[in-house]
């Protein structure tokens, strides 16, 4: 088991009247990169805000392993609030001089890539371009851990397989802690060593992605299914409906008749999101 290098600990946060976090207590490990999902305002992205210090909670604490200075956290937001006016020259020069980066040392790689105009302004950038652009930032930085809130549904295709190229190459060069939140999953099965999903300001999942698939299953069949089966969401069709069942065990599908099919991270994912919007239904 790798140390911990965060520690939250009955973090709770309102916004006026309404619970945001609710005695959230996690823990995350070095070099391990974590999948936060759920429904919009589940309290996701208010739970990266405070890991990154953006957001202060009303009460319970975050200890960030002593070791990792600030200089060495990076945080990635959904509004990526650069510096618009700034030319990409201007903010790499910023930025460098910020976090004590020495010019010879700054690798352009990534917007090599891109094959941007380094005299353009960063307003001028899609929000592809300036998520790889912010990225090429934070890893001059060589951080110990970097935060990432929801940018990568708005990235195209090429840019995203990019960008977590570049986010495996830091894994493996740094052992960097990668803390994710997002909604699409489309490419990134390959990236999360655990998934984490939250429901009305706490945990509802905590698994490692290489037990989902025999913990998570789905039963597909045009009848309703009878038994004691944990469904956490159930797909109707009007040809046939999925259930999905977690936890899933061998004892509970012995005698059942039903078969047992495997599930993959994005089917996971939703029939968590599914089963939520489901209970507010009834």
């Amino acid at each position: 088991m790798n140390k911990e290098i965060i520690q939250v600990n009955e973090l709770c946060l309102d916004y006026g009247k309404r619970k945001v976090l609710d005695n959230v207590s996690v823990r995350f490990e070095q070099g391990k990169t974590v999948l936060i999902a759920g429904n919009n305002g589940g309290g996701k992205s208010s739970l990266l805000k405070c890991l990154a210090g953006v957001l202060f909670p009303d009460s319970g604490d975050i200890r960030i392993d002593e070791s990792v200075s600030k200089e060495k956290i990076g945080f990635i937001s959904d509004r990526m609030s650069l510096f618009e006016d700034f030319t990409l020259a201007r903010g790499i020069e910023f930025h460098s001089g910020m976090f004590k980066v020495k010019p010879a040392d700054f690798d352009r790689s990534l917007l090599d890539r891109l094959k941007l105009d380094m005299g353009m302004k960063i307003r001028d950038l899609s929000m592809g371009e300036r998520a790889v652009y912010h990225l090429s930032l934070l890893l001059s930085q060589k951080p110990e851990i970097l935060l990432v809130d929801e940018i990568i549904h708005t990235i195209d295709p090429y840019l995203r397989e990019l960008f977590l190229d570049a986010l495996i190459g830091l894994i493996d060069d740094l052992n960097t802690s990668v803390i994710m939140v997002n909604h699409t999953f489309t490419d990134m099965g390959r990236l999360p060593e655990r998934v984490l999903i939250m429901e009305n300001g706490g945990f509802i999942f905590d698994e490692q992605s290489e037990d989902l698939t025999g913990k998570m299953k789905k039963i597909v069949t045009d009848k309703e299914i009878k038994g004691d089966i944990p469904v956490v969401f159930k797909n109707e069709t009007p040809i046939y409906n999925e259930y999905y069942v977690y936890p899933y065990t061998d004892e509970l599908a012995a005698g059942t008749g039903y078969e047992f099919q495997d599930v993959d991270l994005t089917q996971v994912v939703k029939s968590f999101i599914g089963g939520y919007y489901a209970k507010k239904r009834i």
